[in-house]
């Protein structure tokens, strides 16, 4: 607790405070102190600075599990402009590397909130041993130095391993049994992107649980209403409850749209895709490069997938009612999915700035299919603790000082696709946030300059196998 008489460098005055640790929702005062938490209480506070919270939430910064922010300024203005103050980038199978220099550059330029990264394997890993076709399989020597390359990657302090599997079909349960193995030998966790979605997400869902069996990884499922909301999201809810009632370790994440991601080149638009998700190619926006806006046709799929692979795709065929279904649960954390790639301003997906409040706005205020506290819980405290952050999620002396205030009658996202609204449009009522004890917004606007955030590194427990 803060001694008597000191001066804090910001008292938060008069907040509802939402602590999602101790389940506790009051309102009290909050002292910062060089980067940290040091004291909540009704007694009055003495600050440098102080910010009058009366009738706002005053909650712990946001934390997304899943996102590919990868160190873009951009990227990291529009999420702690929506109030993430901790993002974990290098899902689905690619990231930032070498794991190490990203980090270290992170540390010792700043960033506008916190950033880690996990380690890559389906586009990352495989491209260094020579497998840059997704259809090639590894041989034991190629495993073998893929191991290596995520054991250096966990040293350098990357947050566990991730899996790309939709991406990289080829990919065998070798090379998977090997690098999960890897991950439980330091304690470390293993976000995956599941080996396909639609019809076949619930066979691909037993495949991870089948890695949690076989290995004792911790498991994340990624962006569960992305890879099975597209109709089969309460046949794959029950196989994952049923799976916690036997004890496995699992986590999941999902997020806040229907419509998904993805490049134009990757497997997901690979043959058959129509069929798959039972759409045609309206159904698909370009959301990148010269052809952005516009809905797919034959012809432009055709044109993209030789001339600019790399475009960015936004496909409508999920189902709006399953996103809810699926962040009801209580296991279920929220996630973005967002900032894949350098972003330009007026480009990408929604999620990338609205995430956050459509959750608090949306599904808390205006259609109360989730309290406030299990809304703040599942942005802060339940991805904390999976990725062993001690410090983040929770509000308390000791904790560091990454606060979100936002107004809960007017907080909403105002984010939408292009061609119904400008995808990075910032958000509504999200009026400070705290990283490290410093405000990145201030009174509702972003102060670009701030870059007080750090490198999230993960210390490495060896666990006998």
């Amino acid at each position: 607790m803060a001694e008597s008489g000191q001066i804090f460098d910001y008292v938060i005055e008069n907040g509802t405070l939402i602590d999602p640790k101790s389940n506790l929702r009051t309102i009290a005062h909050i002292g910062i102190y060089r980067g940290k938490v040091t004291a909540i209480t009704r007694a009055e506070l003495d600050g440098k600075n102080r910010i009058d919270a009366t009738g706002k939430i005053v909650c712990p910064g946001f934390i997304d599990p899943h996102c590919h922010v990868d160190g873009y300024l951009y990227n990291g203005h529009c999420y702690a402009r929506m109030g993430v103050t901790t993002a974990i980038t290098g899902n689905c199978g690619f990231g930032p590397h070498p794991v190490g220099e990203f980090l270290d550059k992170i540390d010792r330029e700043g960033f506008p909130i916190n950033h880690g990264t996990l380690a890559g394997h389906s586009f990352d890993m495989r491209a260094k041993v020579g497998l840059e076709d997704p259809y090639a399989k590894a041989n034991s020597m190629q495993v073998a130095q893929m191991v290596e390359i995520a054991a250096q990657s966990i040293e350098d302090g990357a947050l566990g391993i991730s899996l790309g599997l939709q991406y990289a079909p080829a990919t065998t349960m070798e090379e998977i049994m090997a690098l999960a193995k890897l991950a439980a030998k330091y304690d470390l966790v293993m976000p995956v992107h599941s080996r396909s979605d639609a019809w076949d997400s619930v066979k691909a869902l037993h495949e991870v649980i089948k890695i949690q069996e076989l290995t004792g990884v911790r498991v994340l499922v990624s962006h569960l209403t992305y890879q099975n909301g597209m109709g089969m999201m309460r046949e794959s809810l029950s196989l994952i409850e049923k799976a916690y009632e036997q004890g496995y370790q699992i986590a999941v994440d999902s997020g806040a749209y229907h419509a998904f991601a993805s490049y134009i080149g990757s497997e997901v638009f690979c043959a058959g895709w129509i069929e798959k998700y039972d759409c045609n190619y309206h159904d698909v926006m370009v959301s990148s490069g010269p052809h952005l806006g516009k809905r797919l046709s034959q012809d432009l799929y055709e044109e993209l997938l030789l001339t600019d692979p790399k475009t960015l795709c936004t496909a409508f065929v999920g189902k709006p009612y399953e996103v809810i279904e699926a962040l009801c649960r209580p296991y279920v954390m929220v996630s973005t999915d967002g900032a894949v790639g350098s972003h330009q301003p007026g480009t990408g997906h929604p999620q990338d700035a609205g995430t956050y409040p459509r959750v608090f706005g949306r599904f808390v205020r205006e259609m109360n299919a989730l309290s406030m506290m299990d809304a703040v819980k599942k942005c802060t405290l339940m991805p904390a603790r999976y990725f062993g952050l001690e410090n983040k999620g929770w509000l308390g002396p000791g904790a560091d000082a990454d606060i979100v205030i936002f107004d809960p009658k007017t907080v909403i996202d105002t984010a939408d696709y292009l061609g119904m609204g400008v995808p990075d449009a910032p958000p509504i009522g999200i009026e400070y946030v705290f990283v490290n004890g410093s405000p990145v917004v201030k009174s509702g606007k972003l102060d670009e300059t701030a870059m007080p955030g750090r490198a999230v590194r993960q210390e490495v427990n060896i666990w006998e196998m």
